[in-house]
């Protein structure tokens, strides 16, 4: 019996593309209106010199958190021999719509 061949239904895959540049743009907009709501408490915050704040049921902090990482670019400037024997390689795929 031979195989029949698929073919790509352009239409449905062109469809996929607009809904998810619609989606993204959507929530592009979305993290915006989130990100000047945090930044106005952040500021109120500030304007009175609070790290908490209770608002009903919420509890909201802002305060600094110190943490230390390794600065693999001051390693790499200063011993480019051993920086280079502790990389790994890895692959991944990569998913674009331009």
């Amino acid at each position: 019996m031979p195989k029949t061949k698929k073919k790509i239904d352009i239409e449905h895959i062109t469809n996929l593309i607009y809904d998810i540049k619609d989606r993204e743009l959507a929530k592009k907009q979305l993290e915006t209106e989130i990100e000047q709501a945090k930044d106005e408490i952040k500021q109120t915050m500030t304007d009175f010199k609070l790290d908490e704040l209770t608002a009903d049921v919420f509890t909201v902090r802002y305060k600094p958190v110190i943490s230390t990482r390794f600065d693999s670019a001051a390693l790499k400037a200063k011993n480019r021999k051993l920086y280079d024997m502790f990389l790994k390689t890895s692959e991944s795929m990569k998913f674009t719509i331009t």
